[in-house]
Parts: structure tokens; C-alpha cells; sequence
């Protein structure tokens, strides 16, 4: 029990590490990336801006807002367990009685809230230029892509020292090789079923941000695509060594 619960205590110093190395800078470049896309277009539009939900305006509002919590994820899980060995950090971290596996779970956790955190703050402000944007379904998106994509990210982490790298290949990838060979009818189109599902975010992102549902396969899909990687981290934290 007291290993536990100090443990628990380390989870208030990973929420601080996270604000101050990856919270600060997530906010600055999705607040940055999403006044430069959007503020132009609202000016521009003038009363006409505060449309309903499925005009152009929304749309663009939705696309912007959905790659911001892509990116935000791929800055979040960024060496999240392949820094540690790089620098030699686990050797400090793991000198007391602590379990490194539940360290890092709790770790993805943590990080987890600081993402969505995040996402509440950016998307407050953009609730405020427009009030058809909600709240409640732009966190759920969060959370479902957190997991999704950070659950690889975080297997990634472990497995090679160039996570960020490696996910941002994988991601794009499997987007661009599935819209290319998925709709062929051989096996490539086969093959290319095996990677992450990225081709259902843009679905799931439109209905899951606009109305707060989604088709349960597509959310289901991604889940547990991400869930799996995730828990194929731990087995491979568990049985492998932290030492490069």
C-alpha cells in the first residue's frame, strides 16, 4: 500500500512536468495554429460567422480543431517513456522500490489529463467566437484519440528511441497506404488493414465533435487498436530492460 501511495504522489510532479515541458507549448502552437486559420476567415465573414452546425464555417472549425488534438497528442507522448533511457533518467527514477510499470501507466494517464485539459482551455476560446462549437463532444474526440493514437505512441516509446518520428511515419502513413491500396481489390488492399484505422478519424471527428455520436464500430475500432498497443507497451516494459 505505501508503494502505491507514493506513487500516487508522483502523479501531482508528472502533471507539473507535463504543463511546464509539453502543456505550456501545446497551447501556444494549437492557440497560434488555430487563430491563424480561423480568425482571418471570421473577420472576413462578419455576422454570417456564427453559423449552425454543418455550414462551411463549423466545417472548417472542425477540421481545424481535430488536427490540433492530433498534433497535441504527438507532443504529449514525445519520449514519454524513451527519453528516460536516453538520458539516464530511469536509473534516478527506479532507485527506490518504484514499479516501472505502473509508473508509466500512471504516466500515460497523467499525461492523458494534461492533453484534455489542454483542449478545454483552447476549446473555451474557440466556444466564445463560436457558440455552435461543443465543449462536451470536442473532449470525448480527445479522448478517444488520445487513446487511439497515443496507445501506439506509447508502444512506440519503448520499443525505439525515435518515438515521435516513428509515430508521426505511422500515422500519416497508414493514411496515405490506405487510401491508396484499401480500395483495390487484392492483397494489398488486405494488407493495409492491419495498420492503424487513421481512415475512419475523419468520420468519427465530423459526428463525434458535431452531434456527440459515432458509429460504435469506427469508435470501437480505434479504441481498441490503440488500447492493444498500449497494452503491448507494458508487456514489452515488463519483460524487456530500460537500459539502451
Amino acid at each position: 500500500m505505501s508503494r502505491v501511495s507514493s506513487l500516487a504522489r508522483y502523479s501531482l510532479w508528472q502533471f507539473r512536468d507535463f504543463v511546464f515541458e509539453r502543456g505550456v507549448a501545446i497551447l501556444i502552437i494549437g492557440f497560434l495554429w488555430g487563430y491563424v486559420l480561423i480568425e482571418p476567415l471570421r473577420r472576413s465573414m462578419g455576422p454570417a460567422w456564427n453559423g449552425p452546425q454543418g455550414t462551411t464555417v463549423f466545417g472548417i472549425a472542425l477540421q481545424v480543431s481535430s488536427a490540433i488534438v492530433s498534433l497535441s497528442v504527438l507532443i504529449a507522448l514525445h519520449g514519454i517513456v524513451s527519453s528516460d533511457r536516453k538520458l539516464g533518467y530511469y536509473r534516478f527514477f527506479f532507485s527506490k522500490p518504484v514499479n516501472h510499470v505502473l509508473y508509466y501507466t500512471q504516466l500515460f494517464f497523467v499525461y492523458m489529463v494534461g492533453v484534455v485539459a489542454s483542449m478545454l482551455v483552447l476549446s473555451l476560446l474557440l466556444h466564445t467566437v463560436l457558440p455552435t462549437f461543443s465543449i462536451p463532444n470536442f473532449l470525448l474526440y480527445t479522448v478517444l484519440v488520445y487513446v487511439a493514437m497515443g496507445g501506439i505512441g506509447f508502444f512506440l516509446s519503448v520499443a525505439t528511441r525515435y518515438d515521435w518520428l516513428t509515430l508521426a511515419a505511422v500515422w500519416l502513413g497508414a493514411r496515405m497506404l490506405r487510401g491508396l491500396y484499401g480500395p483495390r481489390n487484392d492483397w494489398r488492399s488486405k494488407l493495409v488493414e492491419v495498420l492503424p484505422p487513421v481512415h475512419k478519424l475523419d468520420a468519427v471527428a465530423n459526428s463525434l465533435i458535431g452531434t456527440g455520436t459515432a458509429h460504435a464500430t469506427d469508435v470501437l475500432w480505434l479504441f481498441g487498436y490503440g488500447a492493444l498497443f498500449f497494452a503491448l507497451g507494458l508487456v514489452a516494459l515488463r519483460w524487456g530492460s530500460l537500459a539502451d
